[in-house]
């Protein structure tokens, strides 16, 4: 009696660890699904935060890479041309959503599917960048978190204004060939008008006029240099940079990597904090592929960077409590 007891008991515990294995081998297989693929036209600032911000929300989440997530990583180091074929290979791997930065990484990805989801991570106005048509009817797979930066060109000339008191003019240097940067101009023409600051235009129509204007530019006291999210400009940074360097003439940007490479001031997007949204985002579109894609949404958080380090360089004595609201100090 008691070897038939023992039996059945053996051959329970058998069935039972069978049934565990099987349950926790679909489980495991399941879990392997999950699979997403990044496009990056470069891996700069703002892209590495972007990337930070959206694994630390994934891994919130759940879901932990090499264990139930696999990412695949396209990262084109700046060649324009390779976006295209690598937004193609992430499409053939069958990733499950894509995450993008900037206007020709979701360009490129929304050419290549129109069925994938794709959430993207943008500085400005993806209408205005020809990403979407209108922002009431983007396409059904694409969507993401814009910082609609340009609207934040007031506050950002009024925090340059409370950073620099003698501030009395700002330089403003613009592609002049390019509508979206004469638009941009405009409005922080109009923004320094409500702040009492004179504007000095300076429209240019390539890069060796850019040098050659700011390489000549006479600085009169009370004068800095005042960003408009620009390509020619951001294209020659370094050049910017040094010159007003040398020049010590003060400078307010909009991202917070060029308050890295040297600018005195920025203010913009936290790249960190869109980039956490954009894994909410992406954590739904896994949870349950079928539901309907968020709409695009707009950055909430801010950062204030100050270079100190440029600022004493410079001599620049900056008011203490402006510096106590600043989001980050590079010293």
């Amino acid at each position: 009696m008691s070897v038939k007891l023992t039996s059945r008991r053996t051959r329970a515990l058998l069935v039972f660890t069978l049934l565990w294995f099987l349950h926790a081998g679909v489980g495991a297989q399941a879990q392997t699904k999950a699979r997403i693929g990044v496009l990056l036209p470069e891996l700069g600032r703002a892209q590495s935060q972007s990337l930070k911000g959206l694994q630390e929300e994934l891994k919130r989440l759940g879901y932990v890479e090499r264990q139930n997530l696999t990412v695949e990583t396209r990262n084109t180091k700046g060649d324009r041309s390779a976006l295209r074929p690598a937004a193609d290979d992430l499409v053939k791997r069958k990733v499950d959503a894509i995450f993008t930065t900037g206007t020709r990484a979701t360009t490129a990805a929304a050419a290549a599917s129109g069925e994938i989801p794709i959430i993207f991570v943008h500085p400005g106005d993806p209408a205005a960048a020809g990403m979407v048509k209108s922002m009431s009817e983007p396409p059904r797979n694409l969507t993401g978190i814009a910082g609609f930066s340009v609207e934040k060109t007031g506050k950002r000339l009024a925090l340059f204004k409370e950073l620099i008191p003698e501030l009395r003019e700002v330089h403003i240097f613009f592609d002049s060939n390019n509508n979206f940067s004469r638009d941009n101009f405009v409005l922080a023409q109009s923004a320094a008008k409500t702040l009492g600051l004179a504007v000095i235009e300076h429209g240019v129509k390539s890069a060796d006029e850019l040098k050659s204007t700011l390489a000549s530019l006479r600085v009169t006291p009370g004068a800095a240099l005042f960003h408009v999210p620009d390509d020619l400009v951001e294209g020659e940074g370094e050049f910017v940079f040094a010159t007003a360097r040398q020049k010590k003439l003060p400078s307010m940007f909009n991202e917070e990597s060029w308050a890295i490479l040297g600018a005195t001031a920025a203010y913009g997007p936290s790249y960190l904090d869109m980039g956490r949204r954009a894994g909410a985002m992406i954590g739904r579109i896994l949870k349950d592929p079928k539901t309907a894609l968020p709409v695009i949404q707009r950055a909430e958080k801010f950062d204030f960077i100050v270079n100190y380090r440029t600022a004493n360089f410079m001599g620049m004595k900056l008011p203490p409590a402006v510096l106590k609201r600043a989001d980050k100090i590079i010293r």
